[in-house]
This record gives C-alpha cells, sequence and structure tokens, in this order.
C-alpha cells in the first residue's frame, strides 16, 4: 500500500477492502517471478512535464547523482528539472540528457538499496544508462556520449519524424518502400509494434494511410530522424568526439539492442553481490565472465554475423550504430526470456516499453511476467518508486534487508528466501557501476 500521506493510505486500505482496483495498492503471489530481473531503460517519449522535481528531496542518493551531472550535461540538469518547460522542451537536445539523468539517478538509488540487476537493456538513447549500470561506462563517460549524441541529433533535427505502428517489421517495411520520400524503419519494438522514422511529410503519409487501414498509430513527440540516413552526416564528427572512451568488459550483462545477442553472459556462473560490486575505472582488471555473447536470436533473420566483441561495446563505433541502426529490442528481450528473466523494470520518467515487453513475452510463451516500472506521468517520484518496490516485494523480491524509517513496521519476511544483501553506500562517479 503506497500513497504521499495518510488519507492516501486510508482511501487505499478502503478500496482494497472493499475489492475495488486503485494505483495505492499493489498485490500480486509471491511465485519469485523477481529472483531474475532486467532492467530496461527507454528512449525518448518518456519525458512530461514536472518529472523529476521530487526526487532530489526524498533521495540523497540520487540528488548526488542529479548535482554531478549539473557538471558534466551542458544546460546543467537540476534547474531545467526545477523550472517550467520552455520552447523546445521535447527536443532531443534538452529532453534526452534529462531523460538520462533521470535514470541513471534512479538506478543508483536502487543500487543504494542493495538491489541488483541481473541484466540490463537499453532502446536507443536509454543504452547509455545501461551501459553505465553494467559498468562499461563511468558516469563522466556516459554523460559525455549522452552530450555529444543529443547535441548532434539536435542539430540534425526539423523535418524529421518518428512514429509507432501497430504492425510486425516485414510488413511495415512493404508500406515504407510504397510510401513516397524517406521512411524507414527505426525500431523493431515487439512482435507486432515497429517504430518508422524519416522525413516529417512521408512519416505523416505512412501514418495517415494505416491509421485510414484501421492499424494503431502514435506520433512520437520529436521532430528529429535518428536511425534512418537523416544522421549518416553526424556520425564521422561523432565518432570522432568520443575518441578516447575507455569502455570496460560488462560486469553486469548487457543485451545490446544494437545486435541482439541472445547469451549475454554466455558461461557465466551465478551472479554474486560481491562480483557485482563498484569496479574502479582504472587499474582493476575488468570482469570478463559476463561479456555479451555472440549467438543471435533466432527470431530474427538479420544479415548473418557474431555479436559484438566485449572490446567493442561502448566504443564511439558502437555509438554511432546506436545512433543510425534500427534498435532491435524485441529480440533483446527475447533473449532476456531465454535466459530465464521473468521482471523487467523500466527505469525512466514515464514507461515506453511495457506493451512492447508484454507482447514479446507473450509470443515467447512466458506466463506471468513482472513488468514493472520506476515513474509514471504525474505521480511524485517517492510514490512512483516506492510502488515498485511494492510490485516487487508482491512477486517475490525480499525487501527485509532494506534500511526501515523510524515508526514503520518491518515488512514480513518472506518464507524460505535469504535476506537481500545490506546496502551499499553511494558510489563516486569514477567508479563503474553497478
Amino acid at each position: 500500500m503506497t500513497a504521499p500521506d495518510v488519507p492516501g493510505l486510508v482511501e487505499g486500505l478502503s478500496c482494497f477492502a472493499d475489492g475495488l482496483p486503485s494505483p495505492r495498492w499493489t498485490a500480486g503471489r509471491a511465485d519469485g517471478a523477481a529472483g531474475r530481473t532486467a532492467w530496461c531503460f527507454g528512449g525518448h517519449g518518456s519525458q512530461w512535464t514536472g518529472m523529476g522535481r521530487a526526487l532530489p528531496a526524498w533521495s540523497p542518493v540520487a540528488a548526488g547523482v542529479l548535482a554531478e551531472l549539473d557538471g558534466l550535461l551542458p544546460g546543467g540538469v537540476t534547474g531545467p528539472l526545477a523550472r517550467p518547460p520552455g520552447a523546445g522542451a521535447d527536443g532531443p537536445g534538452t529532453a534526452q540528457p534529462l531523460i538520462f539523468a533521470l535514470q541513471v539517478a534512479t538506478a543508483h538509488w536502487l543500487l543504494s538499496l542493495g538491489l541488483r540487476p541481473d541484466a540490463v537493456v537499453g532502446h536507443s538513447l536509454g543504452e547509455v544508462a545501461a551501459a553505465h549500470i553494467a559498468g562499461v561506462l563511468t558516469l563522466p563517460e556516459a554523460a559525455r556520449v549522452v552530450a555529444t549524441r543529443s547535441r548532434l541529433l539536435a542539430r540534425v533535427a526539423g523535418g524529421g519524424a518518428m512514429a509507432t505502428i501497430g504492425l510486425d517489421r516485414h510488413t511495415v517495411e512493404r508500406h515504407c518502400a510504397r510510401t513516397p520520400g524517406t521512411v524507414v524503419v527505426a525500431a523493431h519494438s515487439a512482435p507486432r509494434e515497429t517504430v518508422v522514422t524519416g522525413a516529417a511529410d512521408a512519416v505523416g503519409a505512412l501514418v495517415g494511410a494505416l491509421e485510414a487501414a484501421g492499424v494503431r498509430c502514435r506520433t512520437i513527440r520529436i521532430d528529429a530522424a535518428s536511425h534512418s540516413p537523416y544522421v549518416d552526416g553526424v556520425l564521422p564528427e561523432l565518432r570522432a568526439e568520443l575518441a578516447g572512451l575507455a569502455p570496460a568488459a560488462p560486469r553486469v550483462p548487457w543485451v545490446s539492442t544494437v545486435d541482439a545477442a541472445r547469451d549475454p553472459a554466455a558461461g557465466a556462473g551465478p551472479r554474486s553481490a560481491a562480483g557485482a560490486g563498484p569496479r574502479p575505472s582504472a587499474d582493476t582488471a575488468p570482469d570478463t565472465t559476463t561479456a555479451t555473447g555472440a549467438e543471435r536470436s533466432g527470431a530474427d533473420p538479420e544479415p548473418s554475423g557474431s555479436g559484438p566483441a566485449p572490446s567493442t561495446l561502448g566504443t564511439p563505433d558502437y555509438w554511432a550504430r546506436n545512433l543510425r541502426q534500427p534498435v532491435r529490442f524485441t529480440q533483446a528481450v527475447s533473449a532476456l526470456a531465454g535466459r530465464g528473466v521473468r521482471a523487467f523494470v523500466e527505469i525512466g520518467p514515464h514507461p515506453v516499453l511495457a506493451r512492447p515487453i508484454r507482447d514479446t513475452l507473450r509470443d515467447e510463451g512466458v506466463a506471468a511476467p513482472l513488468v514493472a516500472a520506476s515513474g509514471h506521468r504525474g505521480t511524485p517520484e517517492p510514490v512512483a518508486l516506492l510502488r515498485l518496490l511494492g510490485a516487487l516485494y508482491c512477486r517475490g523480491l525480499d525487501l527485509s534487508g532494506l534500511p526501515n524509517r523510524p515508526g514503520l513496521p518491518d515488512l514480513p519476511k518472506l518464507p524460505g528466501r535469504p535476506s537481500r544483501p545490506a546496502p551499499h553506500p553511494p558510489v563516486p562517479s569514477n567508479e563503474r557501476q553497478p
């Protein structure tokens, strides 16, 4: 039961007692679905007015991350989050650094509670936060990628558009080929959900024709055509400006949505809390036991070839491919399901991946997965985050190791479950995650 105040708790309890649905309460069977969890980081489109305003005052850990990013991202973070948005707030140069900042600040808060993902995955922009939490990039390195990527994408913005189409990618590709102008597939989000991008008039014509035929379509709030030929001109500059990045091998399995390798930790043993601890950015040998594997998803007949070797994840060339190539998100979710992941936690201001995740898992035959999110449009972060913890607890994640607030009772311990590890102190940004 989660609410911002006592009257809210009373209302939630009343609804629960009467069998009425309410966002204030969460119920579930502790079936162990949360035992193997992937943290998912979305891309553009999750932003909303007022996002992040309640987070710094509630979480010193998140506040520390946001304050550090003030000095790493042009324009800062805390000021723009506190102010009403101005013109161009939905543009990539403004919105994407803020989305990234809230993703990593929220993830650090979860890490400070002793929670650890079994794998991470990102969608487009979200791959940068995933790379940081996987231990591939330090916070300054990840901020550098986001600052460069968003600035160059903003340069080619204007006249572009993106939209989500409720059809499989092969059908969408045929429609794109018949549409005058430049419109291409930008993302394979789910078995029957595809993102298109290109010239605004071409995307508009495609959406109009499909909507007239009864196909579900949704326009994404961005005027830049990422994952298309429109970004080809800035890719050499992106590679040049990111030269010198020193990505490490992932310490937490990271399933790439550029290459969508099926097995992100081939041969790796069970993940331990000690093995997933913070690692300095230098003078420490990389942990190669959780490197991304090479086997591709059988669900996707893409051109043959192996996935990236561990040394190529997070390199300048990788981020150029991340910006240009289609996002292979549904293949990545299938790969995670194949590894026994049953809980998918989307970390960001608002869920944009929940439906694609559920649709993919349904096609994979996964019964009763847990798909939850750390943020929701219009909901203060403390309430949304506590609801997330409640959802995880109700599906079997033991939270008895979490710090308690004075005056609040302990959570009942789940039968037969060991306590989670004691919370870790906040991690300096010059150390890799988690």
